[in-house]
């Protein structure tokens, strides 16, 4: 191999892996020298100069004096020094060059199939660093391949992979369009790193809306807390750091230009902007909107919301959704309640710490009731009609007006 021939190698190296023609001479070199110790020894010391422009290599051995050689990459005779270095003594170091042809044309081929390993691997490392500091970030690829299990998004100097559970069930992918996704982890492989892409991570919405909200750019709106069902519904609260600034309308945007661009990108999914408020009761209520919400009591880490019963179903949402998205968002565990059904529940607490004697029914039904193992009002109220009725011989209709009686007994005392 001349060095013209060597000199186009570099070049081409050069140019198909984007590097600096510098930087691939550097690694010939780590490559040649790798060879050499190969060749002679580990202990073997070589300096190799390369010319980027016409492509001369020239390789030096540094080489002891010795009496009798057992190692030529390592050793010289006495003659043969002499002929460079006519002042050579037994135990000099020199620096003896080699000529080109004496590497041979496999070794110098080995080296350069080599260097463009050692290439790809740097681009492999390059890449991994370039995408793991857009991790957390959205990006924009293109679809290339679509699978059972996942869809290949060509982003340019790498693909990366969408996985169906990161996929929005309300989305259409078809093979050639856009996507933008959300990258959120980014793993190193032997073949290179892989990009994992999101459209269904809570932080995809964020990023969507910081996008189109110059104010949470700008940091005087701040998103709080997101709660997602993907390509269903979302609940976003939000917090303005200025007074004048109304978080909520600055998210929705003009004629609800910004929010609609976002529900765009994201296949149609409904979005619920919610003002935060640091007081937990008054963001639930908030959270639970559209509901109207009653009252909110605490009872342990449950807080149970009450709410009137024809905003029950709102409340709870298609198949729990909307309470559910109120507790994610508030990081709280909610129970809705009916204002009747929790008025009920407040009656039997009472009822339980109501003895039968005192609910002012005649003795001679209480003697039957007690006998029957009923003790407080509560455990009245819990029996059924037919219940009472075998056990004092009455009437529904009289056992109806008995119950009444004791509920009305029980809530004013």
């Amino acid at each position: 191999m001349n060095n013209k021939e060597i000199a186009n190698l570099i070049a081409q190296i050069a140019r198909i892996r984007n590097v600096d023609i510098t930087y691939v001479c550097e690694i010939l070199k780590i490559s040649l020298v790798a060879g050499l110790k190969r060749r002679f020894g580990p202990g073997t010391e070589a300096d190799v100069t390369i010319n980027p422009e016409t492509g001369e290599i020239r390789v030096f051995l540094i080489k002891k004096v010795v009496d009798r050689v057992n190692n030529t990459g390592q050793e010289i005779t006495l003659e043969e020094a002499q002929i460079t270095n006519p002042s050579a003594q037994i135990g000099d170091v020199m620096r003896v060059e080699i000529p080109l042809d004496e590497l041979g044309r496999i070794a110098i081929r080995k080296a350069s199939d080599e260097l463009v390993l050692k290439l790809r691997e740097a681009e492999r490392d390059r890449l991994f660093e370039e995408y793991s500091r857009k991790k957390g970030e959205i990006v924009t690829g293109t679809i290339q391949r679509i699978g059972e299990r996942e869809i290949i998004v060509n982003l340019g100097l790498i693909e990366a992979v969408l996985l169906n559970r990161d996929q929005l069930k309300t989305d259409h992918y078809r093979q050639g369009l856009p996507i933008k996704a959300y990258v959120y982890k980014v793993e190193k492989t032997p073949i290179g790193p892989r990009v994992y892409l999101s459209r269904t991570h809570p932080e995809f919405l964020r990023k969507l809306l910081a996008r189109e909200v110059p104010e949470i750019k700008e940091g005087v709106v701040e998103i709080k807390a997101i709660a997602r069902t993907p390509g269903s519904r979302s609940k976003v609260a939000v917090a303005s750091t200025d007074e004048k600034i109304d978080p909520i309308g600055a998210c929705v945007g003009y004629r609800k230009s910004r929010i609609e661009n976002v529900i765009k990108e994201l296949s149609g999914e409904k979005i619920d902007i919610i003002q935060w408020s640091k007081d937990i009761q008054v963001f639930i209520a908030r959270a639970l909107g559209p509901a109207k919400v009653s009252e909110i009591i605490r009872e342990g880490d449950t807080y149970i919301v009450i709410v009137p019963d024809e905003e029950f179903s709102i409340a709870i949402g298609k198949k729990g959704q909307n309470v559910w998205l109120a507790s994610l968002l508030t990081n709280t565990k909610i129970e809705v309640l009916k204002e009747s059904d929790y008025r009920n529940r407040q009656l039997m607490t009472r009822a339980g710490k109501f003895p039968i004697q005192q609910v002012g029914l005649e003795e001679e039904l209480i003697a039957k009731l007690q006998g029957a193992g009923v003790k407080t009002a509560y455990d009245f109220l819990n029996l059924s009609v037919e219940e009472i009725a075998r056990i004092t011989q009455l009437s529904e209709e009289t056992i109806n007006t008995l119950r009444q009686q004791v509920r009305d007994k029980v809530w004013t005392n």
